[in-house]
């Protein structure tokens, strides 16, 4: 399993390592931008938009041009996570009603 990072910058930075991607750094404006986007969002829901963000578009990337598109990429994140667990949800109900028959 991943080690999963401690704020965006870092995972913003290993997602460009993983998909062979440019990452550019903005600095000191990158640390104030990851802060407030740690801030708002859930972390693990933002992390999967940092990963889906970056596997979604060709580059080179800056923390800042991903918290302009935030919140597109972490509804989509949230979207498929609830269609995730409602198809695990009928399987299984499926799976129980197959048994009592």
């Amino acid at each position: 399993m991943e080690q999963q990072e401690t704020d965006p910058i870092s995972q913003l930075k290993n997602c460009c390592k993983k998909y062979r991607k440019l990452f550019i750094p903005d600095s000191p404006r990158q640390e104030a931008v990851s802060e407030s986007l740690l801030s708002f969002y859930d972390k693990d829901i933002l992390f999967s938009a940092i990963e889906l963000f970056v596997k979604s578009n060709p580059g080179p990337f800056l923390v800042f041009d991903f918290a302009v598109q935030s919140k597109v990429y972490t509804d989509r994140v949230k979207f498929e996570s609830k269609s995730v667990n409602k198809f695990k949800e009928i399987v299984n109900e499926t799976k129980k009603r197959m048994e009592m028959e």
